[in-house]
């Protein structure tokens, strides 16, 4: 129920359904991220670039790369390694 209530507060702020979308899809790699499974971890951030490619919002893009920095600064090695592979592999463009 509190789900829905927050989509019509944000729905009534302005927010398109992809915007909506785009948010939940980056709540969900961060529960990932904030797992304590080193997998649901690794999966988590190979899944990143396809975020970004479906959903190119430059301030989506932009929380998405503080929440990969934020790996970098104190996830482990694994997670980092995978995050570094990801991103190295995918070149992404904002224009």
């Amino acid at each position: 129920m509190a789900s829905n209530s927050t989509k019509s507060f944000l729905a009534d702020a302005g927010y398109g359904e992809q915007e909506l979308d785009a948010n939940s899809a980056l709540m969900e790699l961060d529960k990932g991220l904030r797992s304590g499974k080193l997998g649901e971890q690794c999966e988590a951030v190979v899944r990143f670039p396809r975020l970004f490619q479906k959903y190119p919002f430059p301030i989506l893009i932009n929380s998405a790369f503080l929440k990969l920095a934020d790996v970098f600064r104190v996830g482990p090695s694994p997670v980092i390694l995978y995050a570094l592979m990801c991103l190295s592999t995918h070149h992404i463009r904002l224009e």
